[in-house]
């Protein structure tokens, strides 16, 4: 993926430049770590992070391509309501902190989608009030339209937090999520995009991937995430009809995806 190359390119020049060229040896005892420690993650890693993340930050957050106003559903289109998204009864079932920070990024994606269809978005709050209060998070902000601004906020937090895992983990599920619901109804929901969208929106899978790929050492659920995730790679649409062309052809893949986000 050219953009990938590119990015990974620019990024690495940025923490040399921060480290001043420094190398740092691996600590090698974090694959065998059970829980997630950010202490461990050497400031080299830490810096790409940090400058994953700004340029993530300036990008529009994905979930609001479904509330831009560019798709207008008729009536009788509305009456034909979706039956792909997330049930909001499964989260009783979600044990994990992975799995619960995952169903709000996918839940937020929902809620957009749900609103189109003039479906009951009280549940989505509700399940997303539910989740808020179970992993007793106060970096997670679930009752507002999420800006460029309150997602860098959002990542500073959980940093400040030791969760910063978890800020990608949230991310990874809403950009599948949008994936996900786009691969069902590409005609109808493609409208939504321009060309600039399209392009951000493969480029913020190109910047998840390289934060997954940094993370991946330090904790086991984000290893299995960019597992779930490493089908994907061949995303790179610059515009609308390219992301039409790969959207369509990586169906299977997308709901395979998607299928194992919350397993």
């Amino acid at each position: 993926m050219k953009k990938l190359s590119f990015l990974a390119a620019a990024v690495a020049a940025l923490v040399l430049a921060s480290c001043g060229g420094k190398k740092t040896e691996a600590n090698q005892d974090t694959q065998d770590t059970v829980s997630f420690e950010q202490s461990q993650i050497e400031q080299k890693i830490m810096l790409e992070l940090d400058s994953v993340a700004n340029i993530w930050n300036t990008l529009a957050p994905v979930e609001g391509v479904f509330a831009n106003g560019k798709i207008q559903l008729s009536e009788e289109e509305q009456k034909a309501k979706p039956d792909y998204l997330y049930d909001v009864k499964n989260i009783n079932e979600l044990s994990l902190l992975s799995q619960k920070y995952r169903a709000l990024g996918i839940l937020a994606v929902d809620a957009k989608v749900a609103e189109l269809y003039k479906m009951d978005v009280d549940a989505y709050s509700a399940a997303m009030t539910k989740i808020a209060t179970d992993i007793n998070d106060p970096a997670v902000k679930y009752d507002k339209d999420y800006s460029a601004e309150d997602m860098k906020a959002f990542y500073e937090a959980e940093k400040s937090n030791g969760r910063l895992n978890f800020f990608w983990e949230c991310s990874a599920a809403a950009i599948i999520e949008n994936l996900y619901v786009l691969s069902q109804n590409v005609e109808k929901f493609l409208p939504a995009f321009d060309d600039k969208s399209a392009s951000d929106f493969t480029y913020h899978i190109a910047l998840l991937k390289l934060s997954l790929d940094d993370l991946a050492a330090y904790d086991a659920n984000i290893k299995e995430l960019a597992d779930i995730l490493a089908p994907l790679n061949e995303l790179n649409a610059i515009n609308v009809e390219q992301l039409k062309e790969q959207v369509a052809k990586m169906k299977p893949q997308i709901e395979t995806a998607r299928a194992q986000m919350l397993k």
